[in-house]
């Protein structure tokens, strides 16, 4: 870029944005398109107004697209899955020779974003699922719900612990349960919203809870959720377990 594109072109970091993108375009010289983290987005348009622009050109290789300006500004879809190689200023009244912008994109992290969706999908399923949890003296309920419209049965799976790592506390080290023991797996039927396990001793214990639907395909499946069945309790007591 020679001084008088250098003049021309001024700062394009003022005079330019991507929609659906919160950061500059315009870095060193070059336009860098950052895609959203939500890769689900597609209608990106890249906004440039200059006065002293009359054409815009998207180069793809040996291809050039011209884009007219509308309302003082020149608006360039952007696709990242079809991406031109740069872009070129042509300036009114021949006022500079005509100016070629190398372009830079940035993808967003697809696998990042798969897993922050499956992330939220199951949180979405845990909270319509309400799985809550009381416990008696020799004995456990656990109440759920259906976590969408395709359900159909419910799997617990009852464990008692295998082993035991010392972690830090608030009042000093305490052992807690680093793997577990598979003692019982239940079927709920479908018209049926919790279990009644019985003959516990005290102890620590956990469950995973999966639902399923009809072909037998597993809709939610949780952590491990712990709870304990304690010496001296009178009657049923009821904690909501959270993950």
């Amino acid at each position: 870029m020679n001084k008088y594109q250098k003049y021309l072109v001024g700062d394009l970091s003022k005079n330019s944005y991507l929609s659906n993108c919160d950061s500059n375009v315009w870095i060193e010289d070059k336009f860098v398109l950052k895609q959203n983290e939500d890769i689900a987005l597609k209608d990106y348009v890249l906004h440039i107004s200059n006065e002293t622009f009359e054409a815009i050109f998207a180069a793809e290789g040996d291809t050039q697209k011209p884009f007219k300006k509308t309302n003082n500004q020149f608006c360039i879809p952007i696709d990242f899955e079809h991406k031109f190689d740069s872009i070129k200023i042509v300036f009114k009244n021949n006022l500079a020779d005509d100016l070629i912008l190398p372009v830079e994109y940035v993808e967003a992290d697809k696998e990042a974003y798969y897993i922050k969706k499956e992330k939220e999908h199951k949180e979405n399923l845990l909270k319509a699922a309400e799985i809550k949890v009381s416990t008696g003296t020799d004995l456990v309920n656990i109440y759920f719900q259906p976590c969408c419209d395709k359900y159909d049965y419910t799997e617990i799976q009852l464990y008692i612990p295998k082993n035991f790592v010392t972690a830090g506390g608030p009042y000093g080290p305490v052992k807690k349960p680093s793997e577990w023991s598979l003692i019982k797996k239940s079927k709920v039927d479908t018209d049926e919203f919790y279990k009644s396990i019985g003959g516990l001793a005290n102890g620590k214990y956990s469950f995973v809870l999966r639902q399923f639907d009809k072909n037998g395909n597993v809709l939610l499946k949780t952590d491990y959720m712990e709870f304990s069945i304690k010496s001296g309790t009178n009657g049923p007591h009821r904690h909501t377990v959270i993950i």
